[in-house]
């Protein structure tokens, strides 16, 4: 991991995961691009802003930037380097361009707890969205969840779906550089019945785990979001990894919005891969 992008509103949630950021890229040894999107004044979407107007916005999202920078630098015991973007426009779109304009390696965003109905179920968030479409590794930091070394990591895998298996080599990376133990963790049915994919499935996860200290586990659960929620309060982990497109084990994400719930409900840090 060579480049960590970390977009920012200044907000508490975002200045945690700034500093959980922080402590990735001592970690990794990474640069760190700090990025804030800042809003356009109301306008017709047609109307082209005239320098004069963009510049001082520009000017105050750099300034904050600079100072946030400041302030880790003075945090951090490690000479970190640290560069900062301020783009106008809408945040989705911002971090998509300078992930591509700085070959970013992880992404790293925080996101409110506990959100509110409204906000869980209609709006989302950012973070949810960059990690559904970037494919780009995204720690997704929950408010108030704080950095800790990763020495257990839990992945979310839906046996029944072979694209997951193409995963199984990025989860292995990922405890092979935290030096983690792993558990897959897949969901089923209360009624669900071993079928010849999952077996199958299973015994190649295996064969590719083996240098990994791990083990698969079971959770009956006909609620996939409550079944890992369940899991995780009995098991804690430092660590979910979950692939939250929709062809897999998310793949009731329409009708269950899993992504969000996990996001907005599991306290502990969440990592998206593709």
């Amino acid at each position: 991991m060579e480049t960590i992008l970390v977009p920012t509103d200044f907000s508490p949630a975002a200045k945690n995961a700034v500093k959980y950021a922080l402590e990735l890229a001592k970690f990794f040894d990474a640069k760190l691009v700090l990025v804030n999107a800042f809003s356009a004044p109301i306008a017709n979407t047609d109307t082209m802003f005239p320098l004069d107007v963009v510049m001082p916005l520009q000017s105050v999202a750099a300034k904050n930037l600079e100072a946030l920078k400041n302030e880790l630098l003075l945090q951090s015991e490690k000479n970190i380097d640290i560069e900062c973007e301020a783009e106008m426009g809408p945040a989705y779109e911002v971090i998509d361009y300078i992930s591509k304009k700085h070959d970013v390696d992880l992404i790293v965003m925080g996101i409110t707890g506990d959100a509110g109905i409204i906000k869980e179920h209609l709006i989302g968030s950012s973070a949810v969205k960059v990690a559904r479409n970037i494919e780009i590794p995204t720690f997704i930091i929950p408010e108030g969840v704080k950095y800790q070394p990763i020495h257990h990591i839990s992945f979310a895998c839906d046996m029944e779906k072979t694209g997951q298996i193409s995963l199984i080599n990025v989860v292995k990376s990922f405890c092979k550089i935290f030096e983690a133990e792993l558990e897959v963790v897949n969901v089923e049915g209360l009624e669900d019945e071993t079928s010849y994919e999952k077996a199958r499935t299973s015994v190649y996860i295996e064969r590719k785990l083996e240098e990994v200290k791990h083990k698969i586990v079971y959770v009956s659960e006909n609620k996939v979001s409550r079944g890992i929620e369940d899991y995780l309060e009995s098991m804690p982990t430092d660590l979910l990894i979950i692939n939250p497109k929709k062809h897999n084990i998310f793949h009731t994400l329409f009708k269950e919005n899993v992504t969000n719930e996990l996001a907005f409900h599991v306290h502990l840090p969440i990592l998206a891969i593709h």
